[in-house]
């Protein structure tokens, strides 16, 4: 359980903010979810960072399939449940294989990950746990990706690092439709 109560309602937050609260909503099914849920506390901040997640989400130069594992990598480190178990079911939709999310999930890799998915979480896990990408990893991603999609790759690490540690500091659960995946 969250530990500040959730903003679910329009009434929820002050009139003046009104319209951030309707943009986050239209821009998730009609109703803030997850982290928008306690962000909306700073209106000003949840709609930003639900404009940056549209663009991290949507409109990325990434492949699916690198994003995806960006974020489960993201969610794994953080320990963050929601962020994970999300994820995790955004990865098979992309089409990464079953081995490499659950060698993500169990804390196995590398074994058991191959190509861009070695690629990119050996990139998410320099940057997370040595805040530094090592100029090897640097050379091999920009070699293999371009620099747009890598700008884009260091975005979405940090925007879902954004989420993650939110979801941590609030005690927000996951969505009430999905079973937590994330052994802690």
């Amino acid at each position: 359980m969250a530990r500040v109560p959730e903003i679910r309602k329009i009434e929820d937050v002050a009139p003046v903010y009104r319209d951030h609260f309707s943009e986050i909503a239209a821009s998730r099914g009609g109703q803030p979810s997850g982290p928008f849920r306690v962000l909306l506390y700073s209106p000003e901040a949840a709609l930003r960072a639900a404009r940056l997640g549209a663009y991290f989400r949507f409109e990325h130069s990434l492949p699916e399939k690198v994003a995806s594992i960006a974020a489960i990598t993201v969610g794994r480190e953080t320990d963050c449940v929601y962020e994970y178990t999300v994820q995790e079911n955004g990865a098979r939709r992309a089409g990464v294989r079953e081995e490499a999310i659950e060698a993500i999930k169990h804390r196995r890799a590398p074994a058991g990950l191959v190509g861009d998915e070695l690629l990119v979480w050996t990139f998410t896990t320099e940057l997370l746990r040595k805040h530094r990408v090592s100029p090897a990893t640097w050379q091999a991603a920009l070699d293999r990706f371009g620099m747009k999609p890598l700008t884009d790759l260091v975005g979405a690490i940090g925007y879902f690092a954004y989420i993650a540690v939110a979801m941590n500091a609030f005690e927000t659960d996951t969505r009430p439709e999905l079973e937590p995946t994330l052994p802690l």
